[in-house]
């Protein structure tokens, strides 16, 4: 039979107990900071019709056909461009196609799902009502799509 110690002093077992109630106390309070706010808001997509004037896509007048556009913008890895062809029919969006073309890994991933998702933004609706800007989880790509498509609305009208 093996030997039985004997019981810790009182002074032992609190000091144990204290450190045991700490060290859980700082596993919780690092988990609530971990789990709080996260740092980006979930993808949402949001017009900025009224923060960003409509500028010549208000009055332009169209000419039916099919254009391209470029737009360039700012992330944390540097200067991006993405390039939209539009399909303009009465002016509406017939057709939409967005093809990425960021140098930066993490903001070609962003560009592939914002591609994605801007078709169903834009695809049926009045050229002028196009606005998009945060969409997919991409906060900065909305700004390079709207200057490729302020392009497009400029060569349309002179078309």
């Amino acid at each position: 039979m093996p030997a039985r110690r004997p019981p810790r002093p009182a002074a032992t077992r609190t000091s144990a107990l204290l450190r045991t109630a700490g060290g859980v106390g700082a596993v919780v309070a690092l988990t609530g900071c971990v789990t709080g706010t996260p740092v980006d808001p979930p993808p949402v997509a949001t017009s900025t019709a009224a923060q960003r004037p409509a500028g010549d896509r208000a009055t332009a007048s169209t000419t039916d056909g099919t254009y391209t556009g470029t737009g360039s913008y700012e992330t944390p890895g540097g200067p991006q461009r993405i390039d939209v062809t539009v399909v303009l029919a009465d002016g509406v969006v017939e057709a939409l196609r967005v093809d990425p073309a960021a140098t930066n890994t993490t903001s070609l991933r962003f560009q592939e799902r914002f591609a994605s998702a801007v078709v169903d933004r834009a695809v049926g609706r009045p050229l002028q009502d196009v606005e998009v800007d945060r969409l997919a989880g991409s906060s900065s790509t909305g700004a390079g799509f709207m200057e490729a498509l302020d392009q497009v609305v400029r060569d349309a009208a002179l078309a």
